[in-house]
């Protein structure tokens, strides 16, 4: 396709027509000439009934045909560590010109399959094709619900709060450097079970339901770590909250193929993305970790947060200070 604003014709052919879910809250949806979206937001029809509405927004580059993925469990996992739920999203996509098309109905098709399983309507957007793109960039703006009366953000932590986190750090991002072009020598060393396994940490990129169920327990301090990684995750909650925290690395899951596969290339497994697993503070670690266990979450108590500003990581003998996301992190 040529660069700028894509036609209005390849709009409904490779976008609109890929849209098919719609919800009763949807006023209005996206449609040729129109550059905003509309939900029906209803508060106060019952007593208790109240919603803040939730906005945010994730930015994603890469690979066509996990790019989209990536950029919608972020959104919604964003949201439900609010304490709410992903309701609309708008949809920018820029595009490099070789093959525009053909990615562009790769990613629309895949947006459109989680927003039915979600029920997540797609409010609108925009899809340019820009000369200096050598891959696509994903850009979704969404916007969501959360009762009045929870309040749940990473915040909210507290000097004696335990760390809770679920899942396997660094799990996706051992999985794109798998999938990745950069692959030479994989197959020389690992098994093809082995690359499988890393691989699968794709699957498990939603944290919508051990978020539902932490808020259920009464979790005050929520993170979706996506792609800022754990070490990330973990001084951007205490930066928010003031705290210090102490970590002990040796109490972090982590599954032994992601960090097979992260010295093979040089990476750091706890600043890689890490889709799917959310961090908690809570009073009371191990009750949180036994509410979660029960209904199919893995997860362990890793540190506490501290008074004052040190955010240390202990590994046995050694101590480290956790220093901010990288901006490519954020």
């Amino acid at each position: 396709m040529r660069t700028g604003k894509i036609s209005e014709t390849v709009l409904k052919r490779s976008v609109l027509k890929q849209i098919t879910y719609r919800s009763g809250t949807l006023a209005l949806g996206p449609a040729a000439g129109e550059s905003f979206g509309k939900l029906a937001l209803a508060v106060g029809e019952k007593a208790g009934e109240k919603n803040h509405l939730l906005a945010a927004s994730v930015s994603v580059k890469g690979n066509a045909e996990r790019a989209g993925k990536r950029a919608f469990y972020r959104l919604a996992n964003d949201m439900a560590a609010a304490g709410g739920r992903l309701a609309g999203m708008l949809v920018n996509l820029y595009l490099p010109v070789a093959d525009s098309e053909p990615i562009l109905k790769t990613v629309m098709r895949e947006l459109a399959q989680l927003s039915s399983a979600y029920q997540v309507d797609v409010l609108g957007g925009s899809t340019e094709v820009l000369e200096e793109l050598s891959e696509a960039v994903i850009s979704l703006s969404g916007t969501g619900f959360a009762p009045v009366e929870t309040d749940v953000r990473s915040g909210n932590l507290e000097p004696g709060f335990d760390l809770v986190m679920t899942k396997w750090a660094g799990q996706t991002g051992a999985a794109e450097l798998v999938m990745g072009e950069e692959r030479s020598g994989l197959r020389a060393r690992f098994s093809q079970d082995f690359l499988d396994q890393a691989a699968s940490g794709v699957r498990e990129m939603s944290c919508a339901a051990e978020a539902q169920a932490a808020v259920l327990y009464g979790t005050a301090a929520l993170c979706s770590v996506g792609g800022k990684g754990v070490f990330g995750s973990l001084w951007e909650m205490a930066e928010a909250s003031g705290t210090g925290i102490r970590v002990d690395l040796k109490k972090i899951p982590i599954r032994q193929e992601t960090i097979e596969i992260c010295e093979f290339f040089d990476r750091n497994p706890y600043l890689i993305a890490s889709d799917g697993v959310l961090l908690a503070g809570t009073k009371n670690g191990a009750g949180l970790v036994e509410h979660l266990t029960a209904r199919g979450v893995p997860a362990a108590v890793i540190g506490t947060a501290t008074g004052g500003r040190d955010r240390v990581i202990v590994n046995g003998d050694e101590t480290r200070f956790l220093v901010p996301p990288a901006p490519d992190q954020r």
